[in-house]
């Protein structure tokens, strides 16, 4: 027979046995809800070390890089850093100033050794004399499988940047002008970002997606560019 003090009306003061026992089945689906999400937070993926100094204006100084995307060439500062304007937008026609020295001011966008600048404004012309050109690096035909993504996002702006979550606005960055990247993998399984010169329109319907590429692979100033076919 149940205890008959233990019985309990929703009007009555709820009896000691009882509390005891709710208090305990609360703090033990606590525990096990704490336990779940710690399972869940350690199963996944940290995010890689990207940044977007955002707002943080400097002033640059380099070598204009009209082609295939407008890019600057830094001293001591590794690859050349690309150049895109704000929000979902590239940058205006800047052959004109192609290997002319000049000035901008933007804010860095840093993933690893993939970097851009994005710029507040035209640039200016230092000078007018014009650097020579550095011969692209052949690299043959290849066929690549990867992942087409923006490269500003991907670059920093968005962590991760890829996969079908960021598929809707890296259609919209590609389409304005922002320059896409192809993400694959080389035969030690790093990832390697490759830019696409040419890219066809119809790739826009395949982003976030497994696809392949068959083209001509150059470097060009130390960067992969793919010339797809």
């Amino acid at each position: 027979m149940p205890n008959q003090s233990e019985f309990y009306v929703g009007y009555l003061p709820m009896p000691a046995g009882l509390k005891r026992t709710i208090r305990r089945a609360i703090v033990a689906l606590g525990v096990l809800a704490i336990g779940v999400a710690a399972i869940l937070v350690a199963g996944q993926h940290p995010f890689p070390a990207a940044s977007f100094e955002f707002q943080q204006y400097r002033e640059w100084g380099g070598t204009l890089i009209a082609t295939p995307y407008p890019a600057l060439a830094i001293p001591r500062q590794g690859l050349p850093w690309l150049l895109v304007g704000p929000g979902k937008h590239g940058v205006v026609d800047m052959r004109p100033l192609d290997g002319r020295e000049v000035k901008l001011t933007g804010e860095r966008i840093i993933r690893g050794d993939n970097h851009m600048i994005e710029m507040i404004g035209q640039p200016s012309a230092l000078s007018n004399a014009i650097a020579q050109p550095v011969p692209d690096i052949e690299l043959g035909e290849v066929q690549l499988t990867g992942e087409v993504v923006d490269s500003k996002c991907y670059f920093g702006v968005m962590n991760p940047g890829a996969g079908k979550v960021h598929r809707d606005c890296a259609v919209r960055c590609i389409s304005g002008g922002i320059p896409p990247a192809f993400l694959v993998r080389d035969a030690s399984g790093n990832a390697v970002t490759v830019l696409l010169a040419n890219w066809k329109r119809d790739l826009l319907h395949h982003i976030a997606e497994s696809v392949n590429i068959h083209g001509r692979l150059v470097r060009s100033t130390g960067r992969l560019i793919l010339y797809q076919e």
